[in-house]
């Protein structure tokens, strides 16, 4: 038997800056919303690929690894993602109960909140804009904030270990998705991904990566 300290004696696997997450798909189909239709996370160095119940999408390239669980919050169906404590790679949630019984539980409010233990299963989050002004694509080129394109400074643990969207990277997923796409070119990756997504333009009204 061995504690964490011993798996990890010179913070080799630890890292500040650490960033992961998720590309939803979704079709406009007229109402309000639109209609859900695919999901892709990514988790370290690998992405995963979810639909949710009743989606066309199936495999593609890469296997479908799940079905996505929808929650209501102030009467709105959400897909749901679990994120490892300590780790932050992100997944389908599977509808399961937390490991170890405790967990945090956000949900999209629009106002940050902090939890107020490790087993607070209602807190608020905001999403921040990647683009704002003198915000982190702003600061792409910024030596302070990265050590190279799309990776961020770091000394805290292992040196320059996470990365920005632009950086993520699956490694086993084709030359022609090379290391960022899931920003740069996120309909491309979903058109390999998954199959079945019938009608389906690659072609982008925005793109702020671009």
């Amino acid at each position: 038997m061995c504690t964490c300290a011993d798996r990890n004696p010179f913070g080799i696997h630890t890292h500040e800056n650490d960033m992961e997450g998720v590309v939803l798909t979704v079709r406009r189909d007229g109402s309000y919303y639109g209609k859900f239709e695919a999901m892709v996370t990514v988790a370290h160095t690998d992405f995963y690929s979810y639909v949710p119940s009743g989606s066309t999408f199936t495999s593609g390239r890469e296997n479908v690894d799940g079905t996505v669980p929808m929650r209501t919050y102030n009467g709105v169906a959400h897909p749901t993602t679990r994120q490892e404590a300590k780790g932050h790679g992100v997944y389908a949630w599977n509808g399961a109960e937390f490991p170890g019984g405790d967990g945090v539980v956000y949900y999209p409010s629009g106002v940050a909140e902090v939890p107020s233990s490790g087993n607070d299963r209602s807190v608020g989050y905001q999403l921040v804009n990647v683009f704002a002004a003198d915000g982190l694509w702003a600061r792409r080129a910024n030596a302070v904030t990265f050590a190279s394109y799309g990776t961020f400074r770091g000394d805290n643990g292992k040196d320059n270990a996470a990365n920005a969207p632009w950086g993520w990277d699956d490694g086993n997923d084709g030359s022609d998705l090379p290391r960022g796409a899931i920003a740069t070119d996120p309909a491309y990756l979903v058109a390999q991904y998954f199959a079945g997504e019938g009608s389906f333009s690659l072609t982008y009204t925005r793109n702020s990566y671009r």
